[in-house]
């Protein structure tokens, strides 16, 4: 029996959702056959690219540049993904780490793990 779909940040396949318009390509296309590709920041409505953001110690997520709080944006984008998880019994997700929304302890990993998702991190 093959193993489930897998949730993989969408960066870390090529798609150039990352907030500078750029990707983190770490996989080929005949690895990413049974993955699923998701950007929880595109999913909370930002554009790409776009200003960067951090994680405060608060777990408050700040823009860089202008200080805006976007945290409640950042929680909207992880419950989309956990959301369509659970519609399509994903159980098992690889994160791009170092985001403040796909790293760890970022919003969607800490969402996708209180909701029983795997969550692994590469960089």
């Amino acid at each position: 029996m093959k193993p489930g779909p897998l949730l993989v940040s969408a960066c870390l396949l090529g798609l150039p959702c990352r907030y500078d318009g750029t990707s983190k390509n770490k996989r080929s296309l005949d690895e990413a056959l049974f993955c699923v590709p998701l950007c929880p920041e595109q999913l909370a409505g930002f554009s790409t690219p776009r200003e960067p953001a951090e994680q405060r110690e608060d777990g408050r997520v700040i823009r860089l540049y202008s200080g805006e709080d976007v945290t409640e944006a950042f929680e909207r984008g992880a419950a989309a993904v956990v959301e369509y998880c659970r519609k399509r019994g994903i159980t098992r997700a690889l994160l791009k780490g170092g985001s403040p929304s796909c790293g760890e302890g970022g919003v969607t990993a800490k969402l996708l793990e209180k909701n029983g998702v795997e969550v692994e991190y590469i960089d």
